[in-house]
């Protein structure tokens, strides 16, 4: 990546407490060792302990996992590390394998495999254009922000570095058996859920709700849960939550994405608080450079948020970088962030990696070695 000048403004002196904690969703796939959908999540459900801390989700070839609650990167890892080794065990008792990856490789699970819940059937009976054929896996980083109206104003000032986010953390270029071309297929999936689109620019917290009010009356939305913006005020947790990523192929992904998130509300926070300006990038743009990230990844041109025009996403991640400087010191996170940057920059995206895996391997090794980067076991290392 090309070296930028510095762009970030110094923020406020931060005390401990005006560190956000945040906390880290990932969605796994259960697939057979040959690589087809695995429909065991109930009997795993059943059978890890609470410090895994999994649930169900869409389909009955998935789990979700999330952290506690954490103030330290460094815990979130642990946290995550201990949650995928607990499940990878759990599927592999089952006969199945853990998969980090945002979209089943081979076979399309349908309606036949949605998990037996009925808002996720009434999901697919209310959405229009929605089949259950949407089995996806992304990766949420929820970041605490003190007050809904300063969490609206939040998401309007993340919004224009969402396709950079998306373009870094890439990890869903295989669908029905076929490389697609696109480094997140996942994303393409996802926008048959008619609310999958950038946050709005709300003025407070009442203008958001009525937007969220609009969509579920227009069936875009079953509620307020299925309202699938790319970042969003959580509808359980006093949170910005961005969700726009992948699932992470590895712990080491996880951890840099949610370290970048966190900056990037901190950084959000301090300078709606400082009054300073902004520049929006429009609705179509951002549409537009989202799905160049999807296709391209870091090497998609998209829209600059600090200056007009468009670059390559491979620079806006630099000056992102050192956009988040502050926020990044000031939660003592700026070293395990570079070092983890460097070392994704290194061996490239998930999208990347499972595409040399499957050029080289059979079905069931391609899938075993998902299984195994995703539960810390890395030949690579």
């Amino acid at each position: 990546m090309t070296a930028v000048p510095s762009v970030a403004v110094p923020l406020r002196a931060a005390t401990d407490a005006e560190v956000p904690t945040l906390g880290v969703e990932e969605e796994f796939l259960l697939l057979w060792p040959d690589g087809h959908a695995a429909p065991v999540a109930p009997e795993l459900l059943a059978a890890v302990p609470p410090e895994a801390r999994a649930t169900a989700e869409f389909s009955r070839c998935q789990v979700e996992m999330a952290t506690g609650i954490c103030s330290e990167l460094d815990v979130v890892g642990r946290e995550l590390s201990v949650s995928r080794r607990i499940l990878a065990q759990a599927a592999a008792d089952h006969g199945a394998r853990l998969v980090p990856a945002g979209t089943p490789p081979l076979d399309v699970p349908g309606a036949e495999l949605i998990t037996d819940d009925p808002r996720y059937r009434r999901l697919v009976s209310v959405v229009p254009g929605v089949t259950g054929e949407e089995v996806t896996c992304a990766a949420h980083v929820h970041v605490e922000v003190a007050g809904r109206d300063l969490a609206v104003a939040v998401l309007a000032r993340l919004r224009p570095w969402l396709p950079v986010l998306l373009a870094l953390a890439a990890n869903s270029p295989l669908w029905q058996g076929r490389d697609t071309g696109w480094c997140s297929h996942r994303f393409v999936v996802q926008r048959r859920w008619p609310s999958f689109v950038s946050p709005p620019r709300c003025a407070d917290a009442a203008a958001y709700d009525a937007r969220v009010a609009r969509l579920i009356a227009a069936r875009a939305a079953f509620d307020e849960r299925g309202v699938y913006y790319w970042a969003r005020l959580s509808p359980r947790y006093p949170t910005v939550e961005i969700r726009l990523a992948d699932a992470c192929l590895t712990v080491a992904d996880a951890v840099l994405l949610a370290g970048l998130c966190r900056a990037v509300v901190m950084t959000a926070v301090d300078d709606e608080l400082a009054g300073r300006p902004f520049a929006d990038v429009p609705d179509r743009a951002l549409v537009t450079g989202a799905y160049a990230a999807a296709r391209r990844g870091l090497s998609a041109v998209v829209a600059s948020p600090l200056r007009p025009g468009w670059a390559p996403a491979d620079v806006l991640l630099d000056e992102l970088v050192a956009y988040l400087a502050p926020a990044l010191e000031a939660a003592g996170d700026r070293s395990l962030v570079d070092t983890l940057l460097a070392s994704r920059l290194r061996r490239g995206s998930g999208a990347h990696r499972q595409r040399a895996l499957w050029r080289r391997s059979d079905g069931a090794a391609y899938v075993q070695a998902l299984a195994n980067l995703g539960a810390g076991v890395d030949p690579a290392a």
